[in-house]
């Protein structure tokens, strides 16, 4: 730890605070008035905004803030070395089933999830893809996110329920990608992206 002078209490610098930002369990050994305390929750915030801007239903599930949701599962999520690209939300839905949250998640909620990810690849993929098609082992709806076509149009995600339906996947959650702006033959699902 850095010390400013004898005279000062000591002061935590960013360097020091590296861990801590990705570490979401209770920040007891940090008092919550200091700099360091401030520096770590802002950071957390912007993981807490990314999941319950886009599904404030689960802040129904684990009220009053959601922390009993959002720590858990960073820990979770650690530990199964996840990264938080499109799939964030499916991933959050997994840990979901197996928490003590599992008989408050429906069919509703997977599908929010489902379009969450679906809207989050229609922003941050760079590939030819035009599109995205995401199932569930779980629902008989498939989620299709479409990117913008244009310079001034926007994305778009489709819920459908097909008249015939495709198998299911073999994990929790499938997925394969468009090569243009149209629903192209199943080419078979690909595992979600760790």
């Amino acid at each position: 730890m850095h010390l400013t002078s004898p005279s000062e209490p000591a002061r935590i610098v960013d360097k020091e605070l590296f861990d801590w930002l990705t570490d979401l369990r209770p920040q007891t050994q940090i008092p919550r008035q200091s700099r360091a305390f401030v520096r770590i929750d802002v950071c957390h915030r912007a993981y807490w905004h990314a999941l319950f801007d886009i599904c404030p239903q689960l802040l129904k599930i684990a009220a009053p803030d959601g922390l009993a949701i959002l720590r858990p599962f960073m820990t979770w999520a650690e530990t199964q070395n996840l990264t938080f690209d499109w799939s964030f939300y499916l991933w959050v839905y997994e840990w979901l089933k197996q928490s003590e949250f599992q008989d408050r998640i429906d069919n509703d909620l997977l599908i929010t999830m489902m379009g969450a990810s679906a809207a989050r690849w229609g922003n941050y993929d760079r590939t030819p893809a035009c599109g995205l098609v995401l199932a569930s082992a779980e629902a008989s709806e498939i989620v299709v996110a479409w990117k913008c076509r244009t310079a001034s149009g926007r994305r778009e995600i489709e819920i459908i329920d097909l008249e015939e339906p495709l198998p299911p996947p073999e994990e929790s959650f499938g997925f394969f990608t468009l090569p243009s702006f149209e629903l192209a033959p199943f080419p078979g699902w690909r595992n979600i992206p760790r």
